[in-house]
């Protein structure tokens, strides 16, 4: 075995440095968290993935994407890892590095080139770029779907080789999962034109015929997808340009992703929306039209090879040009994650071609790009530290503000996040959730009034449920029923389910003594939740407040048994343990010695 490896690594020393030094670098993931992008609606606060509902998992979409083969692999990492950071992390840089050895293997196989396929390896593995995709735990579609898209290049290559079927069946099956780990896989078939263009040295129709099944799936994949978009709100219409300026902005982005790869500075999870500018259309038509140009040079001369590799490259980024607008972004650093492959492929080919010694050259880069690569995966550490990122670089951009805001309200951080979300709102003062997560500071810090007023600017840009919601709570706050359950009843009749609005409702009513209502409001939580403590130990009071003291006691068992740290459920629970006739001192213990009042006070008449 060991012989094995000595072997493997003697023939291949520049992928096996770059394979060990990717884990290397990427091994700072391992003690990063998640981040509030994505990552608890994918995982850390998906029920469907904790509880590995597979009926869930392959019937429902999540933040816009039918991804179930994606969604199954994140349950596994759950049943795994549980709620621990480091595991998804893992899994996100083992399937990159499985990736970076597909990659050397689908090169080798393509161009028969050693240099073209290692250096194309090593860039995929460490450029700079790839870090969004690897350390964004949300972004394992991405590399899970990457997998399954050089599984199934390399059945093709087997089957274009040999002719044998199986070889066919291997890759429409990996196309498959390919397509559910993550949609814009559709574009494989048409990559797999290009492919037989190259390998045949000619174009021949009768070609196309093993593409058709392929082409069905990406049109049922593309409509699924296109309707998840439109269902979650993705499809940005304000960024729904006349045609001549999207092709001129996808132009533009091109260029761009040019620069990232030769330059990879500045680099950011948001770059903005460059301004509806000449220039940018300029520059983007005058890249289109000298990619054309190539274009017909290496046809007319009959070099496949470069129109394989510049037409890989654009057909893997056609999906998130823009033509199509969903999104805040025209460009982001992990659209680059397979196109990457060919930009790689550019270089090593060309460096093939001189005379100095390319692992040399090779081992220069692996150095350069893991240095590169360790350095920006330091602004992963944490969400704010992401954010404030951007923020340093794009000073006025609204998402990264917003988000700043939310996050430092999350860590407490009160006064940063009121300044980060007054500069999101100064920044883009049409976007409602500025106004909406303002006031939600508003409510944490006891301010109703500000809340109130935030939440009225939010309804006056947008009718968002949400902030009905959180003026209902600013309402109650201030013991002002009517409106508060105004607020709540408004938001019901569009959304019968909404747990917090009927989770006010109960409050509201509990304060009035209107005991059966607010029974029913709670009873109605706990069944839309079941798993929350707080609902239990709110019916728990109203069932106190009716002398019902079993049942009472029952629900503050459950409030404790889902929340050990709900220190006046055992003040209440001693309570209730008096009007039984129960012994009520190690509840009243507990609860005293974390500074509740009422606790210490019943401790000393009861328990001394």
């Amino acid at each position: 075995m060991i012989r094995q490896i000595k072997y493997i690594f003697n023939q291949h020393l520049a992928l096996s440095i770059a394979v060990i030094i990717t884990l290397a670098v990427y091994s700072k993931f391992l003690f990063f968290g998640h981040i509030s992008w994505d990552d608890p609606d994918m995982v850390f606060k998906n029920k469907a993935v904790q509880t590995f509902d597979l009926k869930s998992l392959f019937t429902d979409h999540y933040v816009g994407n039918y991804i179930p083969v994606t969604m199954f692999f994140h349950a596994i990492a759950w049943f795994l890892f549980g709620n621990n950071d480091w595991g998804h992390h893992l899994v996100n840089i083992l399937f990159h590095v499985i990736n970076g050895i597909l990659v050397y293997q689908a090169g080798k196989r393509i161009f028969k080139n050693e240099t073209a396929s290692t250096f194309a390896s090593v860039v995929f593995l460490l450029h700079p770029l790839q870090v969004e995709s690897v350390g964004w735990i949300s972004e394992l579609k991405n590399i899970l779907s990457t997998t399954f898209y050089l599984l199934a290049l390399i059945s093709y290559l087997n089957y274009s080789q040999s002719g044998r079927v199986k070889y066919y069946i291997f890759c429409f099956l990996f196309f498959i999962l390919g397509c559910f780990s993550k949609s814009s896989v559709v574009v494989f078939p048409l990559v797999l034109i290009v492919l037989d263009l190259f390998l045949k040295n000619k174009f021949e129709p009768k070609q196309l015929l093993n593409k058709i099944p392929l082409l069905i799936i990406s049109i049922i994949v593309g409509l699924i997808n296109m309707k998840t978009q439109t269902a979650d709100l993705f499809i940005n219409y304000s960024h729904a340009f006349p045609y001549p300026q999207r092709i001129g902005f996808a132009g533009f982005a091109l260029v761009k992703y040019m620069l990232l790869f030769l330059v990879p500075a500045k680099l950011s999870v948001i770059y903005p929306y460059p301004a509806v500018k000449t220039t940018v259309f300029i520059t983007g038509y005058i890249l289109i039209t000298a990619t054309l140009i190539l274009l017909f040079l290496f046809a007319k001369k009959k070099n496949y090879n470069w129109i394989f590799i510049i037409l890989f490259v654009i057909l893997n980024l056609a999906l998130v040009l823009q033509f199509v607008p969903f999104g805040e972004v025209l460009y982001a650093d992990r659209y680059m994650y397979i196109p990457m492959i060919g930009f790689g492929w550019i270089i090593g080919i060309l460096l093939s071609r001189i005379k100095i010694p390319s692992k040399f050259i090779t081992l220069a880069f692996i150095l350069i790009f893991s240095l590169l690569t360790f350095s920006r995966s330091g602004v992963w550490s944490s969400a704010i530290s992401l954010y404030e990122d951007i923020i340093r670089k794009y000073p006025d951009q609204f998402i990264a503000l917003n988000s700043a805001g939310v996050e430092s309200m999350f860590i407490n951080n009160d006064e940063k996040a009121l300044e980060y979300l007054n500069r999101a709102i100064k920044a883009a003062p049409q976007n409602y959730k500025g106004y909406y997560n303002r006031g939600l500071l508003y409510i944490k810090n006891n301010k109703p009034e500000l809340a109130i007023k935030s939440f009225n600017q939010t309804l006056d840009l947008y009718e968002y449920s949400k902030a009905y919601v959180g003026r209902a709570s600013a309402y109650y706050m201030l013991n002002d029923f009517p409106k508060a359950i105004n607020d709540a009843t408004h938001v019901l009749s569009s959304e019968p389910n909404n747990i917090k609005a009927h989770f006010i409702l109960g409050n509201c009513y509990n304060d009035m003594n209107k005991l059966n209502e607010a029974m029913a409001e709670y009873n109605k939580c706990i069944e839309l939740n079941p798993d929350e403590a707080e609902y239990y130990f709110k019916r728990a009071i109203v069932y106190g407040k009716k002398q019902d003291f079993q049942s009472c006691l029952n629900d503050l068992n459950l409030c404790l048994k889902l929340n050990s740290n709900y220190i006046e459920a055992y003040y209440w629970r001693g309570v209730a343990k008096v009007n039984q006739r129960l012994n009520p001192c190690e509840d009243f213990k507990i609860a005293a010695q974390n500074n509740f009042q009422p606790a210490v006070n019943a401790f000393n008449k009861y328990c001394r």
